[in-house]
């Protein structure tokens, strides 16, 4: 997909638009080819791999959270984290008060089951199979910003304590094609193709954080994701993937005639109504 089509369904009317965006102004950002649909990132101040590690390690814990303050407020946009091949921790286990998302999945504020996924096959109301049939178009994870393959997704539980739910903060509405693509069967690069690419390089430095337009959306527009191979120092991968269907669409289909302002609109208040979807 051309990188002017990625940015319009991420809202942006211009390239320019993304790069100030205050969680990626410290980076240059490239796109990567066309059917392979996200962007490559560099640190503007050349920081080396191993000062990353070093900044780390002297807290001695498995996770760290990324932090930024806007609007007065401190905000944990994702994780930092060191991870092996065998993790040994001791999880509080924690009790929590439902997250956002399962609240707003209950009280059907946004369509049935559509972040969830969990549609059934035989269902007969209506309502229903409209949403099934929303969810073929257009279909909705509710996505992992650190993911559970990681096998820490407990400690942050535990870090947050028992006033603060770990989903309110680990994950998002997000595409299928974002969180799914793994580059094999196709070109679309989602993020478990580089979750693979951790997964199967252990140990490792890995960075997860989802990336907000502006402090009050609901919805990030994607998830940046950092890896550096701890026994040489060398990062092997810094990618933004961005949150959008990567899929061409028919034609006649009406999501030709959708612009960038009815997909900010979608991020910005998280209904799928702002695209059309229905």
């Amino acid at each position: 997909m051309e990188e002017k089509e990625v940015l319009k369904r991420l809202g942006f009317k211009e390239e320019k638009e993304l790069a100030s965006i205050e969680q990626l102004q410290d980076y240059n950002i490239s796109y990567a080819e066309d059917d392979e649909n996200y962007f490559n990132l560099s640190d503007k101040d050349g920081k080396k791999p191993e000062r990353i590690i070093e900044s780390f390690l002297p807290y001695q814990r498995y996770i760290l959270p990324v932090l930024h303050y806007a609007y007065g407020r401190v905000t944990i946009t994702g994780w930092r984290a060191w991870l092996e091949n065998e993790v040994a921790y001791f999880h509080k286990g924690a009790r929590h008060d439902k997250s956002w998302m399962q609240k707003r999945y209950e009280t059907k504020a946004i369509p049935i089951d559509l972040l969830m996924g969990n549609f059934s096959a035989d269902c007969k109301d209506e309502d229903e199979l409209a949403n099934t049939e929303l969810q073929k178009l257009c279909p909705i994870d509710a996505g992992h910003i650190l993911g559970k393959f990681t096998k820490l997704t407990p400690l942050i539980s535990d870090y947050l304590g028992s006033n603060q739910n770990s989903d309110n903060i680990n994950i998002y509405p997000q595409f299928k094609n974002a969180n799914e693509q793994d580059g094999k069967d196709n070109h679309d690069y989602g993020q478990l193709h580089f979750e693979r690419e951790v997964r199967n390089n252990l140990p490792c430095y890995y960075e997860a954080e989802a990336i907000i337009r502006d402090w009050n959306d609901v919805v990030p527009i994607g998830t940046r994701m950092r890896m550096i191979d701890t026994v040489n120092f060398k990062e092997r991968f810094h990618v933004f993937i961005p949150n959008i269907v990567h899929e061409e669409f028919s034609p006649d289909s009406i999501l030709n005639k959708t612009t960038a302002e009815q997909y900010r609109a979608f991020f910005k208040g998280g209904d799928l109504n702002s695209l059309k979807w229905k």
